[in-house]
């Protein structure tokens, strides 16, 4: 307890209670604020350390413990910056595949809703591949993968928010354009068939019905399965009965 009153100044970061301890106390105080979630005093702690000692054997450990109290604390763009530069100071340290995961965490933890803008859902994916080619065969690999798949997902749906919104307003050729992207570049996602239901509507709207019947095809043909094919189905049916097909 003594050693700690002395490390932070009482509790309080602003003070320069950290000058002038030795490597060994100013480290271990800064691992038990950790340790207790004093996010702020453990950062104050660590950054002294890190200014202090440059160089020091324990400098990585520093520098993670560092990252981990940002992200901790929610700062997820300085946490980002600094598993970051962890990787460049020591890329074959044991601990390089947690900090590459954890710009993968920190740009997932940034990614807004999909009606805000998605620069930080674009950077998440591409952390994530980083961390699955440069770490392939281990857990972080899968798990980045999982977030990948996760972020990819909200890229497709503000896609498909995007086209519905102009085809909602009888633009129907931004519309076209929109949904022509989702169902190229996001195949995979959930959100690719209710791309391909949006380019049947919008291209039968302008009476473009060739184009409409190519489009139909296709989501018959790759998501046979997908709530999409059963409607344009129940369409097609309704309008061989002669009936309006379903909204």
């Amino acid at each position: 307890m003594i050693l700690l009153f002395l490390a932070v100044g009482g509790g309080c970061a602003s003070t320069p209670g950290f000058y002038g301890l030795e490597a060994d106390p100013l480290f271990q105080s800064a691992v038990a604020l950790h340790e207790d979630e004093d996010w702020d005093d453990a950062i104050a702690a660590f950054d002294h350390f890190l200014f202090a000692f440059p160089g020091e054997a324990r400098t990585p450990d520093a520098r993670m413990y560092l990252a981990r109290a940002h992200f901790e604390k929610g700062e997820f763009i300085t946490s980002a910056a600094e598993f970051e530069r962890f990787l460049q100071q020591f890329p074959s340290h044991g601990m390089a595949p947690e900090a590459s995961m954890g710009i993968c965490r920190s740009y997932e933890r940034l990614s807004p809703t999909s009606q805000r803008d998605q620069s930080y859902t674009e950077r998440a994916v591409d952390a994530c591949r980083n961390t699955m080619n440069e770490f392939a065969g281990m857990n972080v690999a899968e798990e980045a993968r999982t977030i990948q798949r996760a972020m990819i997902e909200r890229l497709a749906q503000r896609e498909y928010e995007d086209g519905f919104w102009y085809e909602r307003r009888g633009l129907y050729d931004s519309a076209i354009l929109v949904y022509q992207d989702l169902v190229d570049f996001f195949p995979q996602t959930s959100w690719a068939p209710r791309g391909f239901l949006g380019l049947y509507r919008s291209y039968r709207a302008i009476s473009w019905d060739a184009e409409a019947e190519q489009v139909r095809v296709r989501l018959l043909a790759n998501y046979p399965d997908s709530p999409e094919a059963a409607q344009v189905r129940e369409a097609i049916a309704g309008e061989a009965r002669g009936s309006e097909p379903p909204a």
